[in-house]
């Protein structure tokens, strides 16, 4: 029997750890604090009151910064677009640099105790990224640094893909919006991609261990650190953040801007046939929307009595994933599972236009 005095003794926090825990939960608290009350969920809002009549100016950019007229060129409609996409994105990406060093910060001094169960922390991420409100692009440098801290693939993947489409306002509109059964076929990809495709491509191609990149983006954590140390960490995490994440946003914004251009949308809607079906989702799967663009566009393609494939397509992919993540997947966690989720969301686009043909 061991003896009581050889009994390991837990340490208790010594003043300098507790105040760095006390800087980090104060800091993530604030920056969570300041986007939704004074962004994200005002915006939501605004976006609900403004659905029944909204009109589109693009597929990828809600706010207008530069206005280019029917009768530009191309690349200034390119150069409008672009500026315009990042306008629109300013709030959320500056969030999802900031609250992502945070997170890389306080997860490696404070880890998670997170299991082996690929299934039970992908529901984890699903809880934490409803509530969140962040489009799928913005959710980017969240999940960089989640992987970053050496935490768990699935939790990072099911949070950057549950907030754009699970929060309570967009679940709302979606509803309200349109017919049960555009609803009913919407909820269903999501589960699947979620529940089903999600862990099991994380079993199939990359297993338990951490992000490959995890070790280039680390400081080495002290045992206790003081206040000055999280500081320095956190300073030191964001620009590693910014580095890479703002010319993944610019090269997703440079894509988006001439694809919308070059596609001429009036011709696509005109044919519902399983060819151009299939084309389009190739591509609103890749477009980088803000939140609630999907919403917004599949709405408005529906009072315009635009055939109801092209609503659905709509409705499930875009802002659904896009290029953005597509980078972050392929550079920093696995190429298979970057390829696999836009070809998962892809086919499921398809089915999902056709099937809700099938029941109306």
């Amino acid at each position: 029997m061991t003896d009581v005095c050889e009994m390991p003794v837990k340490q208790p926090q010594t003043p300098s750890k507790a105040l760095a825990l006390l800087l980090v939960v104060a800091g993530g608290s604030l920056i969570l604090g300041i986007f939704w009350m004074a962004s994200r969920y005002p915006s939501l809002l605004g976006k609900a009151a403004s659905l029944p009549g909204y009109e589109p100016k693009s597929f990828v950019y809600t706010n207008v910064l530069m206005e280019a007229g029917a009768d530009a060129g191309f690349w200034e409609k390119v150069v409008a677009t672009f500026v315009n996409w990042c306008w629109s994105m300013r709030i959320g990406m500056t969030f999802g640099l900031t609250f992502g060093a945070m997170l890389h910060t306080a997860l490696r001094y404070f880890p998670l105790r997170t299991g082996d169960s690929v299934y039970l922390n992908t529901l984890k991420g699903i809880l934490i990224g409803a509530p969140a409100g962040v489009c799928v692009n913005c959710a980017v440098p969240v999940a960089c640094g989640l992987t970053r801290a050496r935490n768990k693939v699935e939790l990072a993947l099911g949070f950057m893909l549950s907030s754009p489409s699970l929060n309570v306002i967009v679940v709302s509109m979606i509803v309200t919006a349109f017919p049960w059964q555009f609803a009913a076929v919407h909820f269903s990809v999501i589960a699947i991609v979620l529940l089903i495709v999600l862990p099991l491509m994380v079993k199939m191609f990359h297993g338990t261990q951490s992000a490959p990149s995890a070790a280039l983006h680390d400081m080495a954590p002290v045992e206790r650190p003081s206040a000055g140390d999280v500081v320095k960490t956190y300073l030191f995490n964001l620009w590693k953040l910014f580095r890479t994440a703002v010319p993944m946003m610019l090269a997703a914004a440079a894509m988006a801007a001439v694809a919308v251009q070059l596609i001429p949308f009036e011709k696509v809607f005109a044919d519902a046939g399983f060819a151009m079906v299939a084309a389009a989702a190739f591509l609103t799967t890749l477009l980088p929307a803000p939140i609630a663009m999907e919403v917004l566009v599949a709405h408005h393609l529906f009072t315009a009595q635009v055939a109801a494939p092209f609503v659905m397509l709509f409705l499930c992919t875009l802002g659904s994933y896009s290029i953005l993540p597509m980078i972050y997947l392929w550079q920093e966690v696995s190429r298979k599972i970057a390829v696999g989720l836009y070809l998962s969301f892809v086919v499921l686009g398809i089915a999902a236009a056709h099937a809700v043909t099938w029941l109306m």
